[in-house]
């Protein structure tokens, strides 16, 4: 197949050998385009056409989208893939478009994924996407959690997600589309100043000028990320009772004071996490003034925060779900789990 041997579809789909069933993300554009080439070589080269699903879906945002849709559904099927188009039905919100086009996204593709048997959705987020996550991040305050960036592995909307070309170059991934003489699809959004990501985009030249460049942005992010892990294990040692009629917890004030502050900030974010119920990462700022309160201050009578009421009398501290909360929120929330991000 022409331009795979631009980038290894081995290295990229070897790794996802214990998933039978692969669906891919493809819009049409340049960078799904090439993964739908670089999985088709895969099954060609493994004799597995079946073992991939094409997923793409027309928002109903532009006129153009019901075309390009119906050109990557022709492009699985020059290509050997099975492929299904969705469409996103109903009223469109005014406002936050782009976040619930992305959630709609991804309830589609993963309520199709469940009909076929599928197991895990790979998308074509690149080297260029992470450095602008990072940016965006970084602009934003987050904290270490956050300025990970995107991880291999990741969860989105209840669909299992797999990036396995965050470290490879879009300019490679357009090298690949050129080798095949195909033209991709273009949203003109992408290009849209309108939107925080594409002004990070169009800055990353002047960056990559001063020796600042999707590279240096991507290694960046991955040394965040073992921080994070580290300060995740650590995190796990700061101990804390958990009454499970009441979903109250309980630590000493001291375990707070003892450990290191970035160390106490994780830990009684994760707290916060799991007594509230939150299901989404929340702000980290108003975390850290709060531990910062409480490592200093001998007693707290009664604070609010992140669906949490926080008191404490000088040798304990208290963290009860506000009223109306579960308090069982706790997939990623027990000590030794991240949960805030900005």
């Amino acid at each position: 197949m022409p331009g795979h041997e631009l980038i290894d579809s081995e290295a990229i789909f070897s790794p996802l050998g214990a998933f039978k069933r692969i669906g891919l993300a493809v819009s049409g554009g340049p960078d799904s385009l090439a993964l739908l080439l670089l999985a088709a070589d895969y099954a060609r080269r493994h004799q597995q056409p079946d073992r991939f699903i094409v997923y793409s879906v027309d928002h109903g945002l532009r006129p153009e989208a019901a075309d390009e849709v119906s050109f990557v559904l022709a492009m699985a099927a020059q290509y050997g893939l099975m492929a299904r188009g969705l469409k996103w039905e109903g009223d469109k919100p005014t406002t936050g478009i782009q976040q619930a086009a992305r959630a709609a996204r991804y309830a589609l593709i993963g309520a199709a994924m469940a009909e076929d048997g599928v197991e895990i959705l790979v998308t074509a987020h690149h080297l260029g996407d992470q450095a602008e996550t990072v940016l965006m991040r970084l602009a934003h305050g987050s904290g270490v959690e956050g300025l990970r960036g995107m991880d291999y592995f990741a969860e989105v909307g209840g669909v299992m997600l797999v990036r396995p070309l965050l470290g490879i170059e879009k300019a490679q991934l357009q090298r690949v589309i050129a080798a095949a003489g195909l033209a991709p699809a273009a949203d003109p959004s992408n290009n849209d100043s309108a939107y925080e990501r594409v002004r990070w985009r169009q800055m990353l030249p002047q960056l990559a000028a001063m020796g600042l460049d999707g590279r240096r942005l991507a290694r960046f992010a991955d040394r965040m990320r073992d921080a994070d892990a580290a300060l995740d294990e650590m995190a796990s040692t700061v101990l804390f009772e958990h009454d499970q009629v009441t979903g109250i917890r309980t630590l000493l004030r001291e375990a707070l004071q003892k450990a290191p502050r970035a160390v106490a900030i994780r830990a009684f974010g994760n707290l916060l996490q799991a007594t509230g119920g939150g299901g989404k990462p929340h702000d980290l700022a108003p975390v850290e003034v709060l531990v910062d309160r409480l490592r200093a201050d001998p007693a707290l009578k009664r604070t609010s925060l992140h669906g949490c009421l926080v008191s404490s009398d000088g040798t304990t501290i208290v963290v009860a779900p506000e009223p109306g909360r579960s308090g069982k929120a706790q997939s990623r929330a027990e000590p030794g789990n991240p949960v805030t991000r900005n």
